[in-house]
């Protein structure tokens, strides 16, 4: 018989039970999402139990019993005495219990050779990871399986490549002597004020300030970007974002063609187009799976990418709008999609629509220079029919190509 795994719904981080506090001061969330509330702090060097990784966040336990989520790159794999635990259920009807303790409340059961994941034990009990918190069940009917893992390696300085800048996102920001939340206030930035990076050490990226002087700004309250001067698309690194799949579908056609299936046709032929001009691409899927919002914005965070493009098709009731548009939430993503929406509307025969600023997550949420690009109607009949052919096809994705070179010029 082979054991299922059960109760177990992420993936594990990175084999470890604990994780390094490595930011200042780190939010802990309700929620894998920026967007959800602060739950507590944590600061640099805490040590934390962690239930579950995935999407670019820590499912973590906090000393209070809470559980929360901590952004993946504010933390690192504790020491190599670090030790993956799973357990094989020896007995049928395994109470799996509340509290530790014989009198607290029953949640499920476990069957034999049933396997679970261990956060710690304390006595007679184990701790262990059930749906979306933990509960505990009696250690004399479980077998612990012990694993020794090699933490992951953590680069603690980092020269950023020439030409990088960071800007800043809100007003007020603060610029510190030393790279720590700790060190005196030497100014303050308002937000869409840029400055060219001298180093990064963790998660602080030093600048040089109008003045002279240097200063350190904390990477969490500002966004990467590069600027070029000539270089073209060698070496940089694109996102391409296929909206929708797996489950969503997102809009469909009269004929039943999904925006799912086109976006990655289309994502599949701009990247081959842009690895061909030079330029390294990461495809947020590559077949028909569920990707979640945020995940598709760490991908784009964690591979510290120079642009990232959503593709996406349109839909409305009034099934006679058609045309194309291009949408930006920063400001200083203007000038990018400015770009791009003039060789959409110079190459296509679509109706170009324009540069429009759009609260959409995937833009909203993401740390580097972004765009979502609507590439026609499938509500519409007559431009649903046309977007699927392959010369249009070729049309829009050879603008896209264009326009980021002419903005990397």
């Amino acid at each position: 018989m082979i054991a299922a795994i059960i109760y177990v719904p992420y993936s594990l981080a990175a084999n470890n039970d604990k994780i390094i506090i490595t930011g200042d001061v780190v939010n802990v969330r309700e929620a894998p999402s920026t967007s959800n509330a602060v739950l507590t702090q944590v600061r640099r060097g805490d040590t934390l139990t962690v239930i579950s990784h995935e999407n670019g966040w820590y499912k973590i336990k906090l000393s209070t019993g809470q559980v929360g989520y901590i952004a993946d790159w504010l933390a690192t794999p504790s020491d190599s005495n670090s030790v993956s635990k799973t357990a094989i259920v020896q007995v049928d009807h395994l109470n799996i219990r509340s509290a530790d303790s014989a009198t607290s409340q029953v949640l499920g059961q476990l069957n034999t050779n049933d396997e679970i994941q261990v956060i710690n034990q304390t006595g007679d009990w184990t701790e262990i990871v059930y749906k979306e918190t933990t509960a505990w069940v009696s250690s004399q009917y479980i077998e612990i399986n012990e694993k020794k893992v090699e933490p992951t390696k953590r680069e603690e300085n980092v020269t950023p490549p020439v030409g990088q800048s960071i800007t800043i996102l809100n007003n007020g920001t603060n610029i510190r002597k030393k790279p720590t939340t700790k060190a005196k206030v030497i100014a303050q930035a308002n937000a869409n004020h840029t400055y060219e990076v001298i180093s990064q050490l963790n998660d602080w990226y030093e600048i040089k300030l109008e003045n002279g002087q240097n200063g350190y700004i904390a990477s969490w309250v500002v966004t990467r970007s590069t600027n070029y001067a000539g270089t073209g698309l060698t070496n940089k690194l694109i996102v391409i974002d296929p909206g929708h799949g797996g489950k969503d579908k997102g809009t469909t056609s009269i004929h039943g063609v999904y925006e799912k299936d086109l976006t990655i046709k289309t994502a599949e032929r701009l990247a081959n187009k842009l690895r061909s001009s030079g330029a390294k691409v990461i495809l947020t899927r590559d077949s028909d799976e569920f990707i979640s919002l945020e995940e598709r914005t760490y991908i784009a965070a964690r591979n510290q990418a120079d642009i990232f493009i959503s593709l996406h098709y349109d839909s409305i009731e009034d099934r006679s709008v058609h045309g194309h548009t291009t949408y930006y939430y920063h400001n200083y993503e203007k000038k990018l999609s400015e770009s791009i929406n003039e060789q959409l509307g110079k190459q296509l025969s679509l109706k170009n629509r324009g540069t429009r600023h759009g609260n959409y997550f995937v833009i909203r949420e993401n740390q580097v220079p972004s765009m979502l690009l609507e590439l026609g109607y499938l509500s519409n009949d007559n431009e649903a029919a046309y977007i699927q052919t392959d010369s249009y096809q070729e049309q829009v994705t050879n603008a896209i190509v264009d326009g980021l070179k002419n903005y990397f010029k």
